[in-house]
């Protein structure tokens, strides 16, 4: 018989052809004992991750289709290996140092090194991951070039509830029994009606001077995160029973891990991410942020359709175009938007022609240009 030794070819007996034959029937039984990682329909059992790469999932948030009782449950990971290369980190060192006269030493080399290097991994594409989610398994789309991959899931209701705590719903990837790593992932259930906050990330809750290269480059490669004065505590003080947050940011994915950890760690509300695909390439990885205008509208259009019956509060900051994209947003959905803030990070005016412009034919009740976060109410608007 043939089985999973290895075959010698002078045992078998007949005439060379014979042995041919039988090896080719050996190969095709390896190919099946190779392949038992697959369902009998064809489909994996288990995740397709290496020893040396990595999966993250990116927070999202659920939305419920009402006639047919379903949740609608977006999973949208990345998969990677680390680049963690010592001379591609001294080239980008030299050029930092060179250009901008910034040098990583002992207090931010290490943020330095993580964060350079997320933003290099090698992006692993083709690769196909299994989870397991309110008690049933699910393959997920094979991931993209960018190492991407996402779906939308739909799981009734009555499901999902026995597997629902505080309104969210986790989910992990299945493994093989020898895979020591658990990768895990969560996702916010959020109601038909309601308040929900959309939130820029950069010079609005995150101190990280956009508009000024030195700075900007020296906050996203060397210094720890720093928050913005106030932010955190309105947040809490907005968070309610029915109250989501929505992070949409210009940043790049790379940068999920440390910017969830900063979240986390100041304490906002959990919320689901939003950013950017970005490739770098050399130099073009200084161009960290894409312009708001060409990258937010699209991402809000679709939040405002996922929940169509609730309200929206939409935050950011004048260091770019936040004013321009929210009010924009605002003459399209009047209905949706009750009001919107901005931090003011410039140095301007309300009179500025810049936003008289901008705010053109909107309530002046309905806008507001804040130094701090103490001028804004702390109560929920309904």
């Amino acid at each position: 018989m043939c089985d999973n030794s290895v075959v010698d070819l002078m045992t078998v007996e007949g005439p060379p052809m014979h042995k041919l034959v039988w090896l080719s029937a050996c190969a095709v039984l390896a190919l099946l004992v190779a392949s038992a990682a697959y369902s009998e329909a064809g489909k994996p059992e288990f995740s397709n991750i290496k020893s040396d790469e990595h999966v993250v999932f990116f927070r999202t948030s659920a939305w419920l289709d009402e006639p047919a009782q379903e949740w609608r449950i977006p999973i949208h990971g990345w998969i990677y290996e680390p680049e963690d290369s010592v001379t591609r980190m001294g080239l980008f060192a030299s050029i930092l140092e060179e250009k901008y006269e910034l040098v990583p030493d002992e207090e931010t080399e290490a943020n330095f090194a993580r964060r350079l290097n997320l933003l290099i991994a090698d992006n692993e594409r083709g690769k196909q991951i299994v989870i397991n989610i309110a008690g049933q398994t699910f393959v997920l789309p094979k991931s993209t070039p960018d190492g991407h991959f996402k779906t939308t899931l739909k799981i009734p209701v009555d499901d999902a509830e026995p597997f629902t705590r505080n309104s969210k719903i986790g989910f992990s990837a299945v493994v093989e029994d020898d895979e020591p790593r658990h990768f895990a992932g969560e996702v916010l259930l959020v109601e038909p009606t309601g308040l929900s906050i959309i939130s820029d990330i950069d010079d609005t809750v995150k101190i990280s001077e956009v508009t000024a290269r030195k700075a900007l480059l020296e906050r996203t490669f060397l210094l720890d995160f720093a928050a913005a004065p106030g932010m955190a505590a309105l947040y809490d003080s907005w968070s309610g029973e029915n109250t989501s947050f929505h992070f949409v940011s210009s940043s790049p994915w790379q940068l999920y891990l440390p910017l969830i950890e900063f979240l986390d760690d100041q304490k906002f509300p959990h919320a689901d991410l939003n950013l950017k695909p970005v490739r770098f390439r050399d130099e073009s990885l200084f161009d960290l942020f894409k312009k708001g205008t060409e990258t937010k509208p699209q991402v809000i259009e679709d939040i405002l359709a996922a929940y169509p019956g609730r309200r929206f509060i939409l935050v950011g900051d004048s260091g770019e175009q936040d004013p321009e994209v929210y009010a924009d947003i605002y003459r399209k959905h009047p209905e949706q938007i009750l009001k919107i803030y901005i931090r003011n990070v410039s140095g301007e005016s309300v009179d500025n022609e810049r936003f008289t412009d901008v705010f053109a034919g909107i309530d002046r009740s309905c806008w507001t240009l804040f130094d701090h976060p103490a001028e804004l109410p702390r109560d929920v608007i309904e």
